[in-house]
């Protein structure tokens, strides 16, 4: 329930922003000067190039900053989860244990004569 909450909001958030991003692509069609280069002479483009380009390398900039930021994280899930593979590992073998049978025929008592 929580990942579908989450994807739900995800979707809620993201909607919006893609119904602004086509519509402002739709309606700025312009074509404008863009210089990449100071040496080169100036390429034309629609307006909404250079703009929807900008966000697409702050998204990828921002999805990498994240991924990076996490990794602490994934690095404690992973040692947590081999932990837990060790522990599950050695109860198992435990369980399996066989009971250590003892021979009480022969007690120090008997070793020393008496009774």
């Amino acid at each position: 329930m929580k990942d579908f909450l989450f994807t739900l909001l995800a979707w809620l958030l993201t909607l919006p922003f893609l119904i602004g991003a086509i519509t402002f692509a739709v309606y700025n069609g312009q074509d404008v000067p863009v210089i990449y280069n100071p040496f080169k002479d100036a390429v034309t483009m629609p307006v909404y190039v250079p703009v929807l380009f900008a966000i697409g390398i702050g998204f990828i900039f921002g999805a990498i900053m994240t991924w990076a930021a996490m990794g602490r994280l994934r690095s404690k899930a992973r040692a947590k989860a081999k932990k837990i593979k060790l522990l599950e590992k050695q109860l198992e073998d435990v369980k399996n244990l066989e009971p250590t049978r003892h021979n009480y025929a022969i007690t120090p008592l008997k070793l020393l004569g008496r009774k």
